[in-house]
């Protein structure tokens, strides 16, 4: 019991720190099409080269050999970005952006 809450302490003191170096993030540094050079997820491979657009009406598309694979709202607050309610850790160093979930980690560049 002590080492499962032990994991889950350390685990948000990661979460937390992660969310913490990316500082805030703006719509306006956001807007735009980033491409996916690295996905640290299942079948990550076949992400590689996708796009993500994000527009100034609050909507993004993700997209991949011509097929949209989500579309739909995103709101910001702090580090984190909502995609359709669901919260996502953004992190954002110049033009890398790097999404971090339950699933894994994707790593985007701007186009």
């Amino acid at each position: 019991m002590m080492k499962k809450t032990i994991a889950v302490l350390m685990a948000a003191i990661l979460l937390l720190s992660f969310a913490a170096c990316g500082g805030g993030l703006s719509k306006e540094s956001l807007i735009g099409t980033w491409e996916v050079t690295e996905a640290k997820v299942d079948g990550g491979e076949m992400l590689i080269g996708s796009t993500m657009t994000f527009d100034e009406n609050d909507h993004y598309k993700w997209t991949a050999m011509g097929f949209t694979l989500l579309e739909g709202t995103y709101k910001i607050s702090g580090s984190f970005v909502y995609l359709d309610e669901e919260r996502e850790i953004f992190k954002l160093n110049g033009d890398t952006l790097t999404i971090k979930d339950a699933s894994g980690e994707m790593t985007l560049i701007r186009k």
